[in-house]
Order: C-alpha cells, then structure tokens, then sequence
C-alpha cells in the first residue's frame, strides 16, 4: 500500500510530493516511541522550573504562531478570528498560565492526617509521572483539544505523542510546527497521519491515553489501552439537554442558547443537543429565536462572517439527512431546512414535534440544529433525560430552585449548569469530564495534572507504635479484643 505525502522545499514556496509506503511512517512511529521510552526517566526528574519553563516557551511560540493558528482554523473550519481566538488559542494560554502558576503547589508531596490506628505515622500523597502518553485530539476544536491536555501532560513531567485529526490538516501543519520550535522529538511529538497511523499508535504499550472523540472511537480506544493495562481518560459527547421552565426572560434564554448551539456551528461536545421547554412557552422562544437570528446573522445568515461550517460533506450530509428523516416522520420545521453544499453550510434548523422513530433522538447532532420537545410537568423531564446515556452537559435555566434541585439531583451529567451555556470549561478550579457513555475520567486544571499523575502514598510508619505491633502473631484474647475494639469503635 502507498501513501501520499508533501513536504515543503527550502528554497520554494511551492509543494514537493512524495510517494512512501505504510511500513515507512510504522518506522518513524517506533522511532519516537522508542526515544520518548528511553527518555521518560529523564524527563519524570524535570524540576518544576525546567517544566514551567516549557509551558513559557510554548506560550511564545504560540502567540508567535498566532495568525497563522487563525488562519488554519479559518482554512479547515471557517472559524471567524473572534471564534479562532476566544474557543482555541485563549483557553490554551489560560490553561498555560493556570499551571505556570499553580505547578509549584501541585507538584509538591502533601501530608494527610492520620487516625489513632497510626499515631505518630507520617503519611503523605506524592505526585508521580506516568511516563510516556499518547494524546488523540478531535476535529471540532482541533487546537486547544490538542494543547490544553499536552499543558497537563508535560507539567506532570511525561513524554507525549500528539495525534491530531486527519481532518483539519492545516492546523495540524501549524501544530507541528510549533511542538518542533518547542520540544525535542524525545518528549513530545506530533504524528500526523490518518486511522492507519492512529490504529498503528494504539498498538503501543503507553502508560496513560487520553483520548477526546465519540463514543463510538472511545471503546476501540479502551479496548486498546486494556490490551495493555493502560489508563485511559476518554473525552466524549452525549444529547445534552438545555432544560427551559419559563421564569427566565425568554430573550435572555435565547440569546445564551444560540450562542452555546452555534460556536463552531453546533460541532461542540458540550453544546447543547435539544431543548425541553415547558409547552406553553414554546411558541415564544421560536418566535424570538428567529427574531435573534437575524438580528445577529442577517436575514441571510450563510453571509455572516461569524459562522463556521461544517467540517466536511460527510458530517454535512449526516446533518442533512437527519433533518430529512425528521421531516419525512412528521417532525415540523418552523425555521432553517436550507443548504449550500458547496460552502458545507446547513441554516440554522429548528424542529418541532419531532416523532419518536426519529433518528435525529438516536445520536449526537453535533451540528446547527434544534429539536424541540415540550412537557407539562417536572416528572417529564427527568424522565426524559434518565432514559437516554448520560449527557456530557446539562442546562437549566430557571429561576426555581426546587426546580433545579429536583433535576440535579435526579439526574446524572458530566456538568450541570444554571442560565448559561458552554462557559463551565472556563472556570480554572472545575474538572471537566463526561460520565460513562459521555466520558471516563476528569482533565483541566488540577484535575488535568492528576489525570496525568499517579498520586503515590507515602507511608513511614512509627516503628514503636505501628499497627502490627498489636495485630501481628501469635494471635490470642488480646488479639480479639483489639480487632473488636477497631470493629465497633472505628
């Protein structure tokens, strides 16, 4: 099998092409693999400055890089540079600063209180590197999904392979050329490629795998890393619902539910998939959200500026199709139904009365549309929402806080939150991280640097007074009654 590659000249801006085999990027492959196994001791001992020092390096290199990190998202995804800016390259840098601040506390080996079982024991939690990691990056947001976990990775002292999506290739470029002004190939290093070479990665024996994709790679992701005993976090999706009872001003509800549907066009993991609104304000939010759309898109919307696409004809074709077969089934479309194939552009799409057997209910949309469901009583909506897998994201907005706490309690999301949308990954000192199907395992922030660490128990143990002294053989009356004592009292 030959594969197609492209390599820039030194002395042209023009593209030189190359014909290599498969067994060719399996070399390369090994040979990374085999630098960063040989290397990852020496980098587990980095100091904390040395890894701060890092992050500061690849903070420059991004802000030096940064039109081109925006043109690139632009090329592969529409992205406006407003949209570029604040969803990709500000949350990287905050995620930088963030460690550069915080690295010195985390790194540092804490004591924990003891019981009287360990009086005068000394017992600590010492974070540890794992070693060599493999990082697998979606599309959707195809630079920060790449470098906000490679913060966490790198400041817990592990080696990294990066493995960004085949589907945004010209962020990839970008990429690559910012971890090689940044790193040495023996602690982190970009493979591009497409499912050969990520099949190929997932064959080696990594210590830790993170992951950020559907669920459906998610298990083939598992499945691997199990093969060798692997922890694996995994990032994933869900239908997150956004849950609307009335009480809050509906232009207000409208506008942060537009803007959480559209950033990156509805390709958002934790943007919200359909609605649950209470029957009778249905009308009123349908009425106003199309009132919203053109206000802030025109009365053309495929003409603004400020909306990204859709990746590619496959996922625009889904899209499409979901539609249609919601249409075809009974669904109503008060708003949206228009397409232009050749921009990848789908109108922003409401649905209503969208039948069971419909198979826009069956999966992520992960695009510009919005189904509408309605319910009359509060019962409706849990019930609705516990009979699906369990949502990456749940929203309420609602000003009754027997209402919300009925729903936070009955229910079971990666993250709840309450009259707004998509800003919990915002918030420096909250993990993020799905449940089950919606994802295994939490990252960003603190929660970020465990998720690469091991943190390791320490115990040293008073010689004179440790718990074996009066635990340990022969056994006799006196043996009994100490573990009676430990049994009713402890």
């Amino acid at each position: 099998m030959l594969l197609f590659g492209i390599k820039n000249t030194q002395n042209s801006s023009k593209l030189t092409f190359k014909f290599f085999h498969v067994s060719d990027f399996k070399t390369k492959i090994d040979e990374i693999y085999d630098k960063q196994c040989e290397n990852k001791a020496n980098i587990r001992h980095l100091t904390v400055y040395q890894r701060k020092e890092s992050l500061k390096n690849l903070e420059n290199s991004i802000l030096n890089h940064r039109a081109e990190i925006e043109e690139a998202l632009f090329l592969d995804l529409r992205k406006s540079k407003i949209e570029a800016d604040s969803t990709e390259i500000f949350p990287v840098l905050a995620e930088i600063r963030l460690f550069r601040k915080n690295l010195n506390c985390w790194t540092k080996t804490k004591s924990v209180s003891n019981n009287l079982l360990f009086f005068g024991s000394k017992a600590q939690i010492q974070p540890e590197a794992l070693g060599n990691c493999l990082i697998i990056s979606p599309w959707n947001y195809p630079f920060q999904l790449c470098l906000v976990h490679l913060v966490a990775c790198i400041s817990a002292g592990n080696t990294a392979i990066l493995k960004p999506s085949e589907f945004c290739p010209n962020v990839s470029k970008v990429l690559n050329k910012i971890i090689s002004e940044v790193f040495e190939e023996n602690h982190v290093a970009l493979v591009e490629g497409e499912i050969e070479e990520t099949t190929y990665l997932l064959t080696k024996k990594f210590n830790h795998i993170h992951f950020t994709g559907s669920p459906k790679v998610g298990k083939i992701v598992m499945q691997a890393g199990a093969k060798h005993l692997s922890s694996v976090t995994l990032e994933l999706g869900g239908k997150s619902p956004l849950i609307i009872d009335g009480t809050i001003p509906m232009q207000e509800v409208v506008e942060k539910a537009v803007w959480g549907k559209l950033i990156n066009f509805g390709q958002t993991c934790i943007a919200p998939d359909y609605i649950l609104i209470k029957e009778e304000f249905q009308e009123q939010f349908i009425n106003m959200f199309i009132e919203h759309i053109e206000k802030v898109f025109g009365k053309n919307p495929a003409q603004s500026k400020d909306l990204a696409r859709i990746v590619n004809l496959q996922n625009y074709n889904r899209l499409k199709n979901l539609i249609e077969n919601a249409i075809e089934n009974g669904a109503n479309c008060p708003f949206g139904n228009e397409y232009i194939e050749a921009e990848l552009y789908i109108r922003p799409t409401l649905l209503t009365d969208v039948p069971i057997n419909a198979k826009i209910n069956e999966e992520e949309i992960f695009g510009p549309i919005f189904p509408i469901y309605t319910f009359k009583e509060i019962n409706e909506v849990i019930e609705s929402i516990n009979q699906k897998e369990k949502p990456l994201a749940l929203y309420i907005f609602s000003k009754d806080s027997i209402f919300i706490d009925k729903i936070k309690n009955e229910t079971s999301s990666g993250s709840v939150v309450i009259n707004e949308t998509l800003v919990q990954v915002l918030h420096p000192n909250l993990p993020f991280g799905g449940v089950n199907n919606s994802g295994i395992g939490a990252s960003t922030g603190y929660a970020g640097f465990k998720d690469f660490s091991h943190m390791k128990p320490i115990l040293k143990v008073n010689r004179f007074l440790s718990p074996s002294k009066f635990l340990n053989y022969p056994y006799n009356s006196t043996t009994q009654k100490l573990i009676d004592f430990l049994i009713k009292y402890f």
